[in-house]
């Protein structure tokens, strides 16, 4: 039977999760029927009595719990047949990625990875205005606050790390002199190029991004939302709110059969990344960084 307004249960309605309910909202061809765990009162949910429960009642499931949980989560929905969207990271390994987008093919089932990050207008700016030039230096630096249930802070770190790849391609090599729970200092190297790497997660300090990139004929600068151009502001344009646009590419994907907006080569490519991170030895050399093979 041809479904026209899918059904959504959401599962971990925190911050995230309230977001997304929303999202839902705005989504003429969605409709939440219920949640499980979270504050599912304030947002106005119905609660799911189990998981099980849950999963039976929709066509699709929204997973916006700690990172840790989700590939169990997505195994549990891909197994009785539901479509998934996942927050970013999908995984903390890019096996277990491809694992979970594997199984989604074998259902015919949508697994899609939320990466909101990519549809601001700061990053549809950097995105073209960095195309086809010199890179010649760089920095990335990002606070945020303390979250719990991540795999660690490079994958924690998955949308920052996409946003570089999103504008200047994939590196050749990681480095990274400093690692723990909470920070990690490193570089990047592009050719013969470093893009240096200053994440954290603190709850004493303001979130901040700031991503520098200096090419051989000028410099494009992100300070939280604001970009620069040669120093000079550059007037973005106003769109809409980020999780409703991600919505709207997953509804298109389970009913019209769009193609999502990151492949799952780009996907994995950058889960891969995060990989490199963790495997580099603290004050060691550069690894290469060698991206994952093509799925069979």
């Amino acid at each position: 039977m041809e479904v026209s307004v899918l059904r959504w249960g959401i599962i971990g309605v925190g911050r995230a999760g309230k977001a997304r309910a929303r999202a839902l909202a705005a989504d003429p061809r969605a409709t939440v029927v219920a949640g499980w765990r979270g504050d599912l009162r304030r947002a106005g949910i119905p609660p799911a009595r189990s998981l099980a429960h849950l999963i039976d009642g929709v066509e699709a499931v929204a997973i916006c719990s700690p990172d840790v949980t989700h590939p169990q989560l997505v195994r549990a929905c891909l197994r009785e047949r539901r479509h998934v969207l996942v927050e970013f990271p999908l995984a903390g390994t890019t096996s277990v990625a491809r694992e979970l987008l594997d199984g989604a093919r074998e259902v015919q089932r949508v697994l899609h990875v939320e990466h909101i990050e990519l549809l601001s207008g700061s990053a549809r700016f950097l995105r073209e205005a960095a195309r086809g030039r010199r890179l010649t230096g760089g920095s990335l630096t990002f606070v945020g606050a303390r979250r719990r249930g991540i795999y660690g802070i490079a994958h924690a770190n998955l949308a920052r790390l996409h946003r570089v790849v999103d504008a200047i391609g994939l590196p050749d090599a990681v480095r990274v002199a400093e690692r723990g729970p909470r920070f990690l200092r490193g570089a990047l190297r592009f050719g013969d190029v470093e893009l240096s790497l200053d994440l954290s997660q603190s709850d004493d300090v303001p979130r901040q991004t700031l991503l520098s990139l200096t090419f051989a004929d000028g410099t494009l600068e992100q300070r939280d939302r604001a970009v620069f151009q040669d120093g000079r502001e550059v007037a973005l344009p106003e769109l809409a709110p980020l999780f409703e646009q991600d919505q709207l590419c997953a509804t298109a994907r389970i009913l019209d059969g769009a193609a999502p907006y990151v492949s799952e080569e780009r996907l994995l490519e950058v889960v891969a990344l995060a990989d490199a991170l963790v495997r580099a030895s603290p004050g060691g050399d550069w690894e290469p960084y060698v991206p994952p093979s093509p799925a069979a």
